[in-house]
């Protein structure tokens, strides 16, 4: 029941994965784990990996032109808030017009298939390859790891995202190899990177102290990652702080109460109005994201 403290693990532990995943889903990644700072750098990190990608970083830069350069914040929460409606709907109808939305702004560029298969793995695997860096096996667990992987592959399928891998496991490898075969540093995915970082340390961190936090957002990024693509290294200070809040905010989902039902767009989609937004009037209207 929603009014005990473990309310939300404990309904995790009764659900069946296969048939429940959504739900598990949306408990684990929303409920318990959603606070909007970590979710704010989380979703932000993940866009640097997909700019890994050069094709993908020029289709998102445009010149400089791009909407996630002139006007990062409204790219991200716009983002955010797309995703957040997935997660409150899952299969259900309005997720059919969120992807009739997400497909009709998609087809205005060139975007091959391998690159939102990509896509889709920083969504399924990125927060269990975070787990496992920050916490090994003391961070998200099986169900919770498998149930994202069952929900964002049936959102793929649902984008008419093709050779989604049949395993969480699978897909976890073939997201890692194509890291190896596609990434390439290049000066559009520099620039994202850096409007990324700023974005984020502006919002969450007083003027004084924004230039650390900007180390902070880059010690997030996988190291090994960082180095391929040729980001900027944070301090060894900032990289300890960058831990020290991502075990915290672990550790408290262990010993805090699990916080009341909520959904992401209940922050990051308040410029749409109080509730659940009407999906046509999110992102920009007319000129692609």
């Amino acid at each position: 029941m929603a009014g005990s403290w473990t309310w939300a693990r404990d309904e995790i532990a009764r659900l069946d994965v296969e048939r429940d995943y959504h739900r598990i889903a949306h408990l684990s990644f929303v409920v318990r784990y959603g606070a909007p700072m970590f979710l704010h750098g989380l979703f932000s990190v993940a866009f640097v990996y997909n700019v890994g990608m050069p094709a993908m970083a020029r289709i998102l830069h445009r010149g400089g032109r791009g909407p996630i350069l002139r006007d990062t914040r409204k790219r991200n929460f716009d983002s955010l808030t797309f995703f957040g409606e997935l997660y409150r709907h899952g299969e259900g109808e309005p997720t059919r017009r969120i992807v009739d939305r997400l497909l009709r702004i998609h087809g205005n560029f060139p975007i091959e298939n391998e690159m939102s298969l990509y896509t889709l793995a920083t969504l399924s695997c990125l927060p269990e390859r975070i787990s496992r860096r920050y916490m090994g096996g003391g961070g998200l667990g099986e169900k919770e790891c498998e149930a994202q992987y069952r929900f964002w592959r049936a959102i793929g399928e649902l984008m008419q995202i093709r050779d989604i891998p049949p395993t969480r496991a699978e897909f976890l490898a073939w997201m890692r190899h194509f890291e190896q075969r596609r990434f390439e540093p290049t000066a559009e995915c520099s620039d994202i990177t850096a409007a990324l970082a700023r974005e984020w340390a502006d919002y969450w961190f007083p003027a004084p102290l924004r230039g650390f936090g900007i180390g902070v957002f880059h010690a997030m990024i996988d190291p090994g990652l960082r180095r391929a693509l040729r980001l900027p290294e944070p301090t060894a200070f900032q990289d300890a702080l960058a831990t020290l809040g991502v075990r915290a905010l672990f550790l408290g989902k262990k010993l805090l109460p699990d916080p009341g039902e909520r959904h992401i767009t209940d922050f990051f989609g308040r410029e749409y109005g109080r509730g659940a937004p009407q999906i046509e009037k999110v992102g920009y209207q007319g000129d692609g994201q």
